[in-house]
């Protein structure tokens, strides 16, 4: 059994919008390859969480401090 990366994981909404921006901008490429590369969600930095923000379209207002600790809102676990 294979293990699932942080890009499998991705809830459908988010993926779809990283999808569409990876096509578009190679930052966003980038972030897709680097989510395809982590497993687990403490290995992603704060950066990375950043361009989650920005090209997975995830609205920060509704994240609490766990959701940016653990991933609850954004990853399915």
């Amino acid at each position: 059994m294979r293990i699932k990366t942080i890009y499998d994981r991705l809830k459908p909404g988010f993926k779809s919008s990283l999808q569409k921006n990876a096509r578009q901008y190679s930052s966003a490429k980038r972030l897709k390859y680097t989510l395809m590369s982590k497993t687990s969600w403490h290995d992603l930095t704060v950066s990375n969480l950043n361009d989650m923000a920005v090209y997975c379209n995830i609205p920060t207002y509704k994240l609490s401090a766990t959701d940016f600790m653990y991933g609850d809102y954004i990853i399915n676990k």
